[in-house]
């Protein structure tokens, strides 16, 4: 199969040397890039020194280095030019430190991105990668490190460490549809001060891949990060069990319909190989046997619903300026709120017309999914949840898992069950 050969490093000369716009990219780390050199990453030292108490590790920074050439792949390599329209060949040879470190396990990262991405890499790695940024550490009280991308689960995430006495910090990849909620919400829970908020700001020229399934890991290389400046074995990764595994809900929604970005999988293959290389930090989803409507009724907080309604968790909403309220994490937004009997105050732009959006493709899969529920043995169940993944070999939270994503569909047909289609 034909690919794409990428050269990723912080010596924006010896990427242009590598270039030429075709089967072969040159990418700029911790470069602005330009519409003749791929860069991303310009103000991310800045970032770093202004939004953690101390420095991270450079092993940590490696990773970066990688998660940001995987996610320059994918937003710079359409995959319309593939030979199925989807599935992608990319060999990408990133700079780090010391890339004896690395050597070991290129494989495994390769599968992990493969799960993750759905395409097939191929990793190699040189030396003189970029250094870790050095400053003065400053005194700090953050006991754990929290994702939150603006979203719900993030949102609930954050109030749950809260409420147990935690003290966090937030960490964030600031996108332009959810920089505001980011800020809003953090605020409001009295952690504005403690959020790390990292941009990559990848640019070339358009048009750019819009699948990005390499962007949660950005999410976890900053995570990763924050763990290592403050010396913290676990990033906390708040994501509803249903989502985490996103089972296929027809047959054809295998693979481009199907994202992976938080699957129990890929959480533990990243954390064993961040693990192996000395970077000794464990990624963990709380609300692994958790529905995102049990999440937010178990949530206490005297503004919840106003703070659960400024939230963001749409997948389509790219083109409004509200949230679509019909795609498949706005339906599970949706039935997370009437499980719950939280007040939802969320502007939508086709919530007005949901009752007409029985032929949407993400609808009718939601209402034919719950319609064959009904119909399957635990077996069964078992088969279609493990059809998105490989699951946990321990037999207790294997089970934890598969209920919960059978409770996440069963919350998703009740609200559906309230629409009064035309």
């Amino acid at each position: 199969m034909v690919g794409t050969a990428i050269r990723a490093t912080p010596d924006a000369p010896r990427a242009a040397a590598f270039h030429n716009g075709a089967d072969r990219l040159g990418v700029a780390l911790f470069h602005s890039g330009s519409r003749d050199l791929p860069g991303l990453g310009a103000n991310l030292r800045d970032q770093v020194r202004r939004g953690l108490p101390r420095p991270p590790s450079q092993l940590a920074w490696d990773f970066l280095s990688i998660a940001m050439s995987i996610f320059a792949a994918d937003r710079f390599v359409l995959r319309s030019a593939s030979e199925d329209g989807w599935t992608r060949v990319i060999s990408v040879d990133v700079a780090v430190q010391n890339p004896v470190i690395w050597e070991p396990h290129r494989e495994r990262l390769a599968a992990a991105f493969r799960f993750l991405t759905g395409d097939i890499w191929h990793l190699s790695f040189s030396p003189d990668g970029d250094e870790a940024p050095a400053f003065p550490p400053q005194l700090t009280d953050r006991d754990c490190i929290c994702l939150f991308s603006g979203g719900l689960d993030s949102l609930l995430g954050a109030i749950k460490l809260q409420a147990e006495g935690r003290t966090p910090l937030l960490v964030s990849q600031g996108s332009p549809k959810e920089i505001s909620p980011q800020v809003s919400l953090s605020e409001a829970i009295g952690l504005s001060q403690h959020r790390f908020e990292g941009r990559v700001s990848e640019k070339w020229r358009a048009p750019y891949e819009g699948s990005t399934r390499g962007r949660s890991l950005i999410f976890f290389a900053y995570g990763a990060l924050a763990a290592s400046a403050l010396g913290l074995g676990e990033v906390i990764v708040p994501e509803n069990g249903f989502i985490a595994i996103n089972p296929p809900l027809t047959r054809r929604r295998l693979g481009s319909l199907s994202t992976r970005t938080t699957h129990p999988h890929l959480l533990k293959e990243l954390s064993e190989i961040l693990d192996a290389v000395g970077i000794h930090v464990r990624l963990h989803n709380i609300f692994e046997g958790k529905t995102k409507g049990e999440m937010l009724a178990e949530c206490d907080h005297p503004q919840l619903g106003l703070l659960a309604s400024g939230s963001y968790s749409c997948g389509k909403g790219k083109r409004l300026n509200k949230q679509c309220g019909r795609c498949i994490p706005c339906l599970i937004r949706r039935a997370s709120f009437h499980a719950s009997g939280v007040p939802d105050m969320t502007e939508r732009g086709y919530a007005a017309r949901l009752d007409r959006s029985k032929d949407n493709d993400d609808v009718l899969s939601a209402l034919l999914a719950g319609a064959r529920r009904g119909h399957l043995d635990p077996a069964a169940v078992e088969r279609w949840v493990a059809a998105a993944g490989p699951l946990p070999s321990d037999p207790l939270r294997r089970a934890t898992i598969i209920g919960t994503v059978d409770r996440g569909l069963a919350e998703v047909s009740a609200f559906l069950e309230t629409v009064r289609w035309r």
